[in-house]
């Protein structure tokens, strides 16, 4: 299996379970008590901030200058990240308790930002796995591996270690 392939379902593998369970918090979002919602908001918060951000931030570092280059207004990835970015912040909107007037209006904008990001976050990385054999074939052997080398997921970005 090529490198980049490799590297990417590897990381895949650790986002996916993750991903899908935003779903599942919204699906059930009006149907389970407050506190426990906010809990798993809060733990599906952390793991987008602290796993998926550094995924985008590695890609944007390390694949798209390539993927520019290569293929030129070919994909969207610039723009997902920042619709992604967004989606993440109105998951940090103040937490509300249940007695709290305007609570059940905020579970509502919860699940739509949740089901938002979980279709923006599937489609995203279903375009990696289109764009990631297109690179392969149009890179070298050695141009891949250092491309592969430099992205290093959960690595800062370069110039920020």
């Amino acid at each position: 299996m090529p490198l980049l392939t490799a590297q990417l379902r590897k990381e895949h593998a650790k986002l996916m379970p993750h991903v899908d369970e935003l779903r599942v918090i919204a699906d059930y979002a009006a149907e389970v008590p407050l506190a426990s919602l906010q809990e798993r908001l809060r733990r599906e918060h952390e793991f987008l901030v602290g796993e998926f951000v550094p995924h985008m931030e590695a890609e944007q570092a390390t694949l798209l200058p390539v993927m520019e280059e290569l293929l030129p207004d070919r994909h969207s990835f610039q723009h997902a990240h920042g619709e992604i970015r967004q989606l993440i912040a109105a998951l940090e909107q103040p937490r509300r308790s249940a007695a709290e007037p305007g609570a059940s209006e905020w579970v509502l904008g919860q699940r739509r930002a949740l089901y938002q990001l979980y279709a923006l976050l599937k489609v995203h990385l279903a375009e990696e796995k289109l764009y990631t054999p297109i690179l392969e074939r149009q890179l070298t052997a050695a141009q891949e591996t250092e491309l592969a080398a430099r992205l290093e997921f959960g690595a800062p970005p370069a110039g920020q270690e």
